[in-house]
């Protein structure tokens, strides 16, 4: 099957699951609205429990079909310590579930970096609740979903062994570009010569100059705009991501 084919949206059709045997969901969502209705959304879904947090799933290790996992969970800067986006994925899956997404992010580089982790698919929380629901069911049966309105994920996903990854170093002068930050003054407070500070935001640039025009950036593309387009940006859902 071809990368395109396996993100096909799922069709109408026959599924593995009755209503005697509905698929054992569980949600994540810091949203309480989405928990709290989440069962009268999709019915044919089985929801054994809500959270609003991964590390809360992760102690109660609820037995399921599925992971339901919204992308950003926390907004607050310097916390570190929240699972959310590609290293939450990793751990779910290392833990032996299977995820999809929920989110209407759109960033290209954040899903493929997301789905790369082990996520099965995505749900777009905006998309109607028959096709979200068809979705759902598919995706606990194994099958592989990502809506195809996201243009150019596909692509994306089959240089999946070489998407942008950066250093703590290079993600360190990419933000105080971002910042405004002078070359002289991010040069001084991380003890380095402006030189090697420039050669650090150039390593980026090579990084990136392969995904420029899928995440929508042009070739001369700010520090800003690469940064937001990778999830980098204070509180966003990458701000502490790095090799």
């Amino acid at each position: 099957m071809s990368a395109h084919e396996s993100l096909e949206a799922p069709l109408p059709g026959d599924s593995p699951f009755s209503e005697d045997t509905r698929p054992r969901v569980a949600v994540v969502d810091d949203g309480s609205q989405t928990r709290d209705t989440f069962h009268l959304a999709y019915p044919a879904l089985d929801v054994v429990a809500t959270f609003a947090s991964v590390e809360a799933l992760l102690a109660a290790r609820p037995v399921t079909d599925l992971i339901v996992l919204d992308l950003l969970l926390s907004t607050t800067l310097g916390d570190p310590g929240i699972l959310q986006g590609p290293k939450a994925i990793i751990e779910l899956v290392r833990q032996g579930y299977r995820v999809s997404l929920y989110t209407d992010e759109r960033r290209l580089l954040v899903l493929a970096h997301c789905l790369s982790a082990g996520a099965s698919g995505l749900v777009r929380k905006s998309d109607s609740l028959a096709h979200n629901q068809e979705a759902f069911l598919r995706l606990a049966s194994g099958e592989t979903v990502v809506p195809p309105s996201l243009v150019g994920l596909a692509e994306l996903l089959s240089r999946r062994n070489r998407l942008p990854e950066l250093t703590e170093r290079q993600i360190e002068v990419l933000s105080a570009r971002a910042r405004g930050e002078t070359w002289e003054a991010l040069s001084r407070r991380l003890h380095i010569s402006p030189k090697t500070a420039y050669d650090r935001l150039e390593a980026v640039m090579a990084k990136m100059v392969w995904y420029l025009g899928e995440a929508g950036l042009e070739p001369d593309a700010s520090p800003a705009d690469i940064e937001r387009a990778l999830g980098l940006a204070p509180g966003d859902l990458n701000e502490h991501a790095a090799n």
